[in-house]
This record gives structure tokens, C-alpha cells and sequence, in this order.
């Protein structure tokens, strides 16, 4: 039993390499990874977008790419021009090769302004939480060290802070920093909990959290004693998520749990509402120069881009649909209908296709499998798992259970006549 069960992980580990693999080879569909390699700009010159995408061509039997540079309307733009029509975020190369604009757009720029106000920011909720922070106090630079006995953790009463030497929880700074939080108002237990990731401004804001009443406050810590500051919230809205930035234009851009967006100043004195479209069920990213904001709000089925000036107001915006395969390939819908890509720019996504097709196919994929499994008269039992397997996980299913192969005597014995 231990050498099956051990079959079956390797079974699995091989049928996930087989998603990640198996579907490169649809890499004749044109518009099988289109999505992944397509990327736009904002051309202050233009007062547009510039596309790029991947576009192929047929030479001498093989199927070769190219990326393709295009504006909204559909003209051709030469690659060597793209540097000079989008010279805010190209400043320094320009610089370099002396063809930096004295002007753009009538005012008067210098290649220092345009390239330190260059920045990219990934929208994000934290990806891993221990349940474990360190509030850092606000004159820590005065020694540059950090207390061990500053490692806190929330608790459905409150706040305790731990002892790591003994694991043994400081029961009066606990009780200090708990009669802080209920002085102020604060309903525990904490629900959400946010932290710039710079760390002068961890030194000098500490922490956002969200009350169990979705309440805002601010948690931080002046020589040893509590700093605790109820925010108001945007448009009196539930926070879900406060995304921090090392910029001197904001501190963090905060999402409410309807979807709308807001910058909160550095110095929290109130939020302004962005122009955007929901954030809800979309990977968003920002970048920004000297004059504009440029978002990308990437969803399942369409990315738009979105431009606004510093005074937060709309400049441009543009939606891309992503492409449909076309009908002569349309067998990796059926063979391939989970894919799993990555890229650097949308990170690692699991993307599924029709179920009907998947299952449709899994059955017969599964009745081969019984039937060869059969032939090759292997046991019942090893008939039976390799056909579960395959109809769970289809052809990736297939290709690890025959991948990885059984043991002599996991056929059925032969009997003399």
C-alpha cells in the first residue's frame, strides 16, 4: 500500500509539471500567450497609448515572433521612436544621447525632475501573514536597534506582546498598550492589518488596522508608550485594503470593500476619491511620472489602462479584450482546459476553460486508460486508481500515470494451465 500511495505523489507532481509544459505546445495558436507579452505605455507626446504585443509571421515552415508596437488607432510606431515620444519615463537614455526636450508639453523639464519622479508600484494585499509584528518605535534611529521584547501578536481580546527569551507574554505591556486601545474606541478583535513596507515610515506611522467593527485606527509607539489614532475612513466605507507606496505625492492608496479607490496624503489629513473603475476581482498595478498616474486593472477577461493627472483628474483610458483562440486550434480547449502561466508582469495565474469539454474528454481519456491498464493486465486496484486520476486531471493525469510506472507485481499473477 505505502509504494501505491507513494505512486500516486509522483503521479501528481508529474501531472503538474504536465500543465505547466503540455499547453507550449498549442504555441502555434497566435493568440495562445498573447496576453502575457502584451504591455502598454502612455505617450505624453501623442496624448495616447502606445500597445505592444507579440505578432507572428511563417518563414520557412516555422512560426516566428516579433513585438509589435501600435497606437490605439492601429498605426505602426518604429521601436527606435518609442524612447523619444515617451520622454518622462525615458529621460536619463535620452539625457545620455542628448535628445532630451528642453519642453513637454509647454513647460520646462529637466531630465533630474523626469527621472526621479519615475516609480512602479504592484497593488497588492500581503501575500504571507505570521501572525507576528514588530512595532518598531518612532526613535529607534537613535540607537538603530530593535527591541525583541517590541514582537507583538493580536488576540481576540486584544494585544499581547511576548518575551521571545522565556515565550512568556509581557502581561504590563500588554495591559498598557489594551487600555490604549479601548481608551480609543477599538472593538477586538483585529480584522485587518497593514504596514508600510518602508521603514522610516514604519518607524514614524506603525501600523492600520481594522477594528471587528471595521473601524480604522493607527497603531504606533513613542519610547516605549502606546500612540493610538482613530482615522476617519473614506466616504465612511470599510477598509480592505491599504496599499503603502515610498512616494512623496502619498503615503498609501486604500480600497474600499465596494471597490473604490483613494490616496490618503502623508499627512492623513483626508482622502481624495480616484477615477477608477472597481478594484474588486482585478490585479492592479500603478507607475507615474512626472505629470500623470498610469493604472492597469487586469481581469479575467479584459485589462484597462487608466491615466490621471497629479490633480487626480481623468486624462485617458483604454480596454483591451483578451483574444479569443481561433477555431483551428481549437483542440487545447478540450485537451488543455486548466493552463497555468507566469509571467513577471501578471505573476503566476490558473486559468480554466470550459468544464463540459474537460469533462467530456476526461471520460474517454479515463475509458483508454482502463482499457490499456487492462491489457497490460495490471491489477484491479491499480486499473482503478489510474482511471480516477485521469478522470480528475485529464490528459495531465494521463501523462504523469504513465509517466511514472508500477512495480513487476502489481499485475495480476499468471496462472499455469
Amino acid at each position: 500500500m505505502t509504494h501505491k500511495i507513494l505512486h500516486i505523489i509522483a503521479v501528481l507532481f508529474t501531472a503538474l509539471a504536465a500543465a505547466l509544459i503540455l499547453p507550449r505546445f498549442c504555441k502555434n495558436n497566435r493568440s495562445y500567450f498573447s496576453h502575457l507579452y502584451s504591455e502598454a505605455v502612455y505617450s505624453e507626446i501623442l496624448q495616447d497609448f502606445i500597445l505592444s504585443h507579440y505578432e507572428y509571421t511563417r518563414e520557412n515552415g516555422q512560426i516566428k515572433a516579433f513585438t509589435a508596437y501600435r497606437d490605439t488607432r492601429g498605426n505602426a510606431i518604429d521601436y527606435k521612436a518609442l524612447d523619444s515620444l515617451c520622454p518622462l519615463n525615458n529621460a536619463a537614455q535620452l539625457a545620455f544621447e542628448n535628445r532630451f526636450p528642453d519642453t513637454i508639453c509647454g513647460q520646462e523639464v529637466t531630465p533630474r525632475e523626469a527621472e526621479e519622479a519615475v516609480f512602479r508600484h504592484r497593488i497588492s494585499a500581503p501575500s504571507l501573514d505570521y501572525g507576528l509584528y514588530d512595532l518598531i518605535d518612532r526613535y529607534s534611529y537613535r540607537s538603530q536597534k530593535f527591541n525583541t521584547q517590541d514582537l507583538m501578536r493580536f488576540t481576540q481580546e486584544g494585544i499581547e506582546f511576548i518575551l521571545p527569551e522565556s515565550n512568556r507574554i509581557d502581561t504590563v505591556k500588554s495591559g498598557l498598550f489594551n487600555r490604549a486601545l479601548a481608551q480609543n474606541d477599538f472593538v477586538p478583535p483585529m480584522t485587518r492589518i497593514w504596514s508600510p513596507a518602508n521603514r522610516t515610515d514604519l518607524e514614524q506611522q506603525g501600523f492600520f488596522l481594522n477594528d471587528s467593527k471595521g473601524n480604522l485606527f493607527r497603531l504606533s509607539m513613542s519610547e516605549g508608550a502606546p500612540v493610538v489614532e482613530p482615522l476617519n475612513r473614506p466616504d465612511d466605507k470599510e477598509i480592505l485594503l491599504m496599499s503603502f507606496c515610498d512616494e512623496e505625492d502619498f503615503l498609501a492608496l486604500a480600497v474600499t470593500t465596494d471597490g473604490d479607490s483613494y490616496l490618503l496624503p502623508r499627512d492623513r489629513s483626508g482622502y481624495s476619491r480616484l477615477p477608477l473603475p472597481s478594484f474588486l476581482g482585478k490585479s492592479v498595478s500603478l507607475s507615474g511620472n512626472l505629470f500623470y498616474y498610469f493604472f492597469t486593472l487586469e481581469s479575467d477577461d479584459s485589462t484597462q489602462y487608466v491615466v490621471i493627472d497629479k490633480s487626480l483628474r481623468p486624462v485617458n483610458r483604454y480596454t483591451t479584450k483578451l483574444v479569443t483562440p481561433e477555431p483551428a486550434f481549437d483542440f487545447s480547449a478540450y485537451l488543455f482546459p486548466v493552463r497555468i502561466t507566469q509571467s513577471a508582469y501578471t505573476g503566476i495565474k490558473v486559468r480554466i476553460g470550459d468544464p463540459a469539454k474537460f469533462l467530456f474528454v476526461n471520460l474517454l481519456l479515463a475509458l483508454l486508460t482502463f482499457c490499456i491498464r487492462r491489457r497490460q493486465k495490471y491489477s484491479v486496484e491499480v486499473q482503478l486508481i489510474d482511471t480516477l486520476i485521469v478522470a480528475l486531471l485529464g490528459i495531465y493525469g494521463m501523462a504523469g500515470a504513465f509517466a511514472i510506472p508500477y512495480r513487476r507485481n502489481d499485475k495480476k499473477e499468471k496462472h499455469s494451465i
